[in-house]
């Protein structure tokens, strides 16, 4: 499948070209929102664990953790960090039957992000589908809001350096697709030259909070200026960028 062969592609360099969510946050709010969930008897579900980025966060919170991946590549360097109690499986995360067990807690981290819509959104219904009644979903995605208002800001930056805008440098907005039907229908942009989805507030609110399920919070993941523009100066401030992290509950 295209998916596995892309991530199996780039296992070896995933550090460097995955940006690094766990040590990017600001003040650390993604881990304060995990331990809320955590708990020595509870059994969690990592979607998406590529090289396990998310292991050393998640291995000693919970009991047994379940950490799956569509590359094998990525599965085998993750298992090398030899957390005992985790154990990993193969697994297409946008497959209508898999054979996930169902967690007292999901976690899933930039990974329903790619250009097609319908894998994304089945990848999201999995990590609902994987809690028992009571447990709780974490899952972190790019915000279609926060690229918006990064562009604005790169724009200032700019303004500020007396350069208008027509004379700004045309890589600057590299991340906007050329078909823009695509950025306004899927909220589709590049990000280093992949083709990224990017969700709205309301979308993922209209999308988590419905059925058995309640959203718990919506919040921002803010990082640092200098992840969206280089050498960004010092008087640019809160609003940060950030991603979407969303608490969802399953309630029956």
């Amino acid at each position: 499948m295209t998916e596995a062969i892309h991530w199996d592609h780039i296992a070896k360099t995933y550090e460097d070209e995955i940006f690094d969510v766990f040590k990017s946050n600001k003040k650390g709010k993604l881990q304060s929102i995990v331990r809320k969930y955590a708990g020595k008897g509870k059994f969690a579900v990592d979607f998406g664990c590529g090289t396990g980025k998310a292991l050393p966060m998640l291995s000693p919170q919970f009991y047994k953790i379940l950490a799956v991946d569509i590359s094998q590549k990525c599965i085998d360097i993750a298992k090398t960090a030899g957390y005992p109690n985790v154990e990993f499986d193969r697994v297409d995360l946008a497959a209508k039957k898999n054979s996930i067990p169902q967690a007292d807690f999901a976690f899933c981290c930039n990974v329903a992000i790619g250009d097609d819509n319908k894998r994304n959104f089945s990848i999201l219904s999995n990590v609902l589908k994987s809690l028992k009644k009571g447990g709780t979903a974490v899952i972190v995605v790019p915000s279609l809001e926060s690229a918006s208002f990064s562009s604005w800001q790169m724009i200032k930056v700019y303004e500020k350096e007396g350069v208008q805008l027509n004379k700004i440098p045309e890589e600057e907005f590299d991340h906007l697709t050329p078909d823009h039907q695509q950025l306004i229908s899927k909220g589709i942009l590049h990000i280093d030259g992949h083709p990224t989805k990017h969700y709205l507030f309301a979308e993922l609110f209209s999308f988590f909070n419905a059925g058995n399920f309640e959203v718990q919070n919506i919040d921002r993941l803010e990082y640092s200026w200098d992840t969206e523009i280089v050498a960004a100066p010092k008087w640019l401030r809160d609003p940060y960028p950030w991603d979407w992290v969303i608490e969802v509950k399953r309630i029956r």
